[in-house]
């Protein structure tokens, strides 16, 4: 039942990590990075996005569609011009289907030392179409 919905799903989830690889060059993960990942192919650098999706709600009844809202965070480490990714990043994710609702810029420190990576918080949302049972 909505196989259609759930390709759907995949697809954007794949649209998502290629275009944001290509149009940033940074690597782009799903939930979480682990340590391995972190030391081997970021090579300690904090320079990468983790995206998460998240719960769903109604958008319209009339026409079956849901919203489902996407988490993307975006860490960077020694990134001049963060305004000017997170604008790549809005720009990007709109372009192929995602409706951006906001962000929020810190930063965070980086374990016990005096430096700190920067770190946006986007929220978008994606739609889709379902079959009521």
């Amino acid at each position: 039942m909505n196989e259609g919905t759930k390709e759907r799903l995949k697809k954007l989830n794949t649209a998502l990590i290629n275009n944001l690889e290509t149009n940033l060059g940074v690597k782009v993960f799903q939930d979480s990075v682990s340590e391995d990942e972190f030391k081997n192919e970021l090579k300690g650098v904090y320079h990468y996005i983790i995206f998460e999706t998240g719960g769903m709600r109604r958008a319209d009844e009339k026409h079956f569609t849901l919203l489902q809202d996407v988490l993307v965070r975006f860490y960077a480490e020694n990134v001049d011009d963060v305004d000017g990714a997170q604008i790549d990043i809005i720009s990007t994710l709109e372009s192929i289907g995602y409706s951006f609702v906001d962000s929020v810029k810190s930063a965070i420190q980086k374990g016990q030392e005096d430096a700190y990576v920067d770190e946006i918080e986007f929220n978008f949302t994606r739609s889709l179409k379902y079959v009521r049972c």
